[in-house]
């Protein structure tokens, strides 16, 4: 059934609904199918059995995850060493909206509800230009504001930046407040505070910019009574798992890339894309050089891992060599650990690797649904298994402030009534008040008049050059006793217009989840 046609997943419209797909009581019972399927799989990775390979992977990123909690200091449930279900999700540090951050309270659902142990996948290892909170504000007039709260460098990723000061997180909550106190909802500066609070807290209890986002997302997220584990990429990128896998694909270059950029093309050509950017680059070839869809971090920089086509054997970030890599797995594996340097995934790997070897359920936002689907087909090539289905989830929450949303056919309308008053201003005759009689008479003979001469000029024989001129003079009559009307409707429109620019800003679904109460997320998903 690869081939079968899917509806893209469309995202919620009304303020609190909540999407899943499929419907949220089939998970649990698909988080069990998934892990009883895997069992049988017979393929190797990297010479050890994938049955095996996964064991080690589920042990090491819960070991490592219990540590990446511990040291932001939050408070997550105890786990077994080898739990019997493991659910994931995943995103980067950003301050994301509601339509992702629902993917955390789902989890945690699932979890209290099946006994399952919960991950949620750090994306730190990801470039970014800023972190920083953007909102709507009134000055008086409504827009956008934005209070920053960390840039990156050239070549910068969230665990390469560092934590930021008491004096960038005041900055920052200075700045955000002033924006909120613009707007009739004193609830949205609270529920800021209230996060700018943890962020201090944080900040002493992180090593990276990644660990102080996280760490006051969840202690502001406390209230709510969520308790999974967070595991920042980076930290399972040190797994001995990770690396198999990671130089498993190295060492196969060629092959996978063929795979990987062909399946890409399937999909692009299913899809009608036709960016070659999207829904993310082809694995770059040349004869001497085959990128992997792995990054390379050193020195704060993050950099494409490629690896040379001809012996020796050689890992490279961009131009720069990591590290010789053997045919031995082994060998090549040791070499990796102890280069100065760290290998982490992309986008497809990083799913590729959760999906078939971490989770039991993995859920997926709208966005990331879209794009496994290359993932999907990656893995029945490549490693000739069907992949674990995954789950899509997200909502959309609007800022309560009250805003009328104008939709685009009320615009229309005033414009086609503005042309019609233009080019047929006695077709409004029934719809305009008159202040002066005598006006509404000298219309009236008017419309009369060109009713009549319009009936005159189909007339065989007419004077059409002269009937179209009486013509022309009546409508120029009738426009200026209707200018009024005219200059009313266009006042009309630039405000309907100016209210659809502000309705568009006000009722946004993507300001970031600190504007909002966590005890309401979680009430929406149970």
């Amino acid at each position: 059934m690869t081939g079968m046609l899917r509806a893209r997943h469309a995202t919620p419209t009304g303020h609190g609904e909540v999407l899943t797909e499929p419907s949220y009581d089939s998970w649990a019972a698909r988080a069990r199918d998934n892990a009883y399927a895997v069992c049988r799989w017979d393929f190797s990775v990297g010479g050890m059995s994938a049955p095996s390979l996964r064991r080690l992977a589920r042990r090491e990123s819960v070991a490592e995850a219990g540590a990446y909690s511990r040291r932001m200091g939050i408070d997550v449930a105890a786990v077994e060493a080898e739990p019997e279900l493991l659910v994931v999700t995943g995103h980067q540090p950003e301050l994301y909206h509601p339509g992702v951050w629902v993917k955390d309270f789902l989890l945690q659902r699932l979890a209290d509800e099946t006994g399952a142990a919960a991950l949620d996948l750090v994306v730190d290892t990801d470039s970014f230009d800023h972190v920083d909170l953007k909102t709507p504000c009134m000055r008086p007039a409504v827009g956008r504001c934005s209070a920053v709260l960390a840039t990156a460098g050239p070549g910068g990723c969230y665990v390469c930046s560092d934590v930021p000061t008491s004096d960038d997180i005041a900055a920052f909550c200075a700045a955000g407040g002033d924006a909120l106190t613009t707007l009739p909802a004193p609830a949205l500066a609270r529920h800021f505070d209230a996060f700018c609070e943890a962020m201090e807290i944080s900040r002493s209890h992180a090593d990276d910019l990644a660990q102080a986002v996280t760490g006051a997302r969840r202690r502001f997220e406390a209230s709510a009574g969520t308790d999974y584990l967070e595991l920042g990429v980076s930290r399972q990128s040190r797994t001995s798992a990770f690396r198999r896998f990671a130089v498993s694909i190295a060492l196969d270059a060629a092959g996978f890339s063929t795979v990987f950029n062909s399946e890409l093309e399937a999909y692009r050509s299913r899809t009608g894309t036709r960016s070659k950017a999207q829904p993310f680059p082809d694995l770059a070839v040349d004869d001497d050089y085959v990128e992997i869809p792995f990054w390379v971090l050193s020195a704060g920089i993050r950099r494409s891992a490629r690896v040379s086509t001809g012996a020796p054997i050689r890992l490279l970030a961009g131009d720069e060599q990591v590290c010789e890599l053997s045919d031995d797995v082994e060998t090549s594996m040791r070499a990796l650990e102890q280069a100065d340097a760290l290998l982490v995934p992309r986008a497809v790997s990083l799913t590729l690797f959760n999906r078939l070897f971490v989770a039991d359920l993995f859920i997926h936002g709208v966005g990331g649904g879209r794009y496994d689907r290359v993932t999907d087909a990656v893995a029945r090539r490549y490693y000739g298994v069907e992949p674990p289905p995954f789950v899509v989830a997200s909502m959309t929450l609007f800022l309560p402030l009250g805003a009328h949303e104008v939709t685009e056919e009320e615009i229309v309308g005033l414009e086609q009534r503005l042309k019609r008053l233009e080019h047929n201003p006695d077709q409004l005759m029934d719809e305009v008040e008159f202040d002066d009689p005598s006006e509404r008479l000298e219309a009236e003979a008017l419309v009369a008049e060109k009713c009549s001469l319009v009936t005159r000029i189909a007339e065989p024989g007419a004077d059409k050059k002269a009937i179209g001129q009486r013509i022309r003079a009546v409508n120029s009559r009738l426009a200026a006793i209707m200018a009024p009307v005219v200059e009313e409707t266009e006042q009309l429109l630039a405000a309907t217009r100016a209210q659809k620019e502000a309705s568009e800003v006000l009722t946004d679904r993507t300001y970031p989840y600190c504007l909002w109460s966590p005890q309401e997320v979680m009430d929406k998903v149970r």
